[in-house]
């Protein structure tokens, strides 16, 4: 059953930004043929059987629109040297400029400086508050184990070794 959110008071948005900010995350580059991409932190493995992922999307996201009837899209989990994201996230930045891509048989840029590389179908796209939730199948998924990750955690990006 879903559950009615009111709107929350300032102060209790900014609260619950920095709670979440406590939240160490990877950072994505959701990419689609012609170049259009976009920066994401919200992403998440879904399931293994059948393998599944998702990631949030603006719905104001001009570029999210265009790139939502691509038929195949790159989710490209960013190593530690990308370290100009908060350039790239900005509307209108070119997201793929000075990187190492690859355009793929179905026309995906596909990113040099990924710890993964997945080629996704859309499955289902939903309105969830201010975002849409957007689960692909995966149907491939390349790694380079030597590559550390960006990471993102109290409003700075970093890296994680294990």
């Amino acid at each position: 059953m879903p559950a009615s959110a009111a709107p929350a008071p300032a102060a209790a948005e900014r609260a619950f930004r920095r709670a979440l900010g406590r939240f160490a995350t990877g950072v994505t580059l959701i990419t689609a043929p012609g170049g259009a991409s976009l920066v994401v932190n919200a992403f998440m493995s879904v399931s293994l059987d059948p393998p599944l992922v998702a990631f949030g999307a603006g719905r104001s996201s001009l570029t999210w629109r265009r790139m939502r009837r691509a038929g195949h899209l790159g989710i490209n989990v960013l190593d530690r040297s990308v370290d100009d994201v908060r350039d790239r996230a900005r509307p209108g930045a070119d997201r793929l400029a000075g990187l190492d891509v690859r355009v793929d048989a179905h026309g995906v840029p596909r990113v040099a400086q990924a710890v993964v590389s997945l080629l996704v179908a859309v499955v289902d796209e939903r309105a969830v508050g201010d975002h849409a939730l957007v689960t692909c199948a995966v149907l491939e998924a390349d790694l380079d184990e030597n590559r550390a990750p960006l990471v993102f955690f109290g409003g700075a990006f970093g890296s994680f070794a294990a």
